[in-house]
């Protein structure tokens, strides 16, 4: 596993925060002061915060595109339904 040293000099910025990450975590286990833990603590939730935001976001469907596919989906189920009913009789 590369240093922190190494992942910052790459200059990646997720693999730096997520190495980060892993150092404050290993810090707060050898941790025995309470004041440093807490400072460790809220360092820690920030560098979460970015990590979250520096991951790629997955594209989600937004609602027009919601209502397209239930209403093609309905479309789908009637006009097979409707072929049906030509067919019976």
């Amino acid at each position: 596993m590369p240093s922190l040293s190494e992942v910052l000099e790459a200059g990646e910025l997720l693999a730096s925060l997520e190495c980060l990450r892993d150092e404050i975590a290993a810090d707060l286990e050898n941790c025995q002061s309470m004041r440093d833990k807490a400072a460790l603590y809220a360092r820690l939730l920030d560098v979460l915060a970015r990590i979250k935001d520096a991951r790629p976001v997955q594209p989600k469907g937004n609602v027009v595109d919601e209502i397209a596919s239930r209403r093609a989906a309905r479309r789908s189920g009637t006009s097979a339904y409707s072929s049906r009913a030509g067919h019976s009789g």
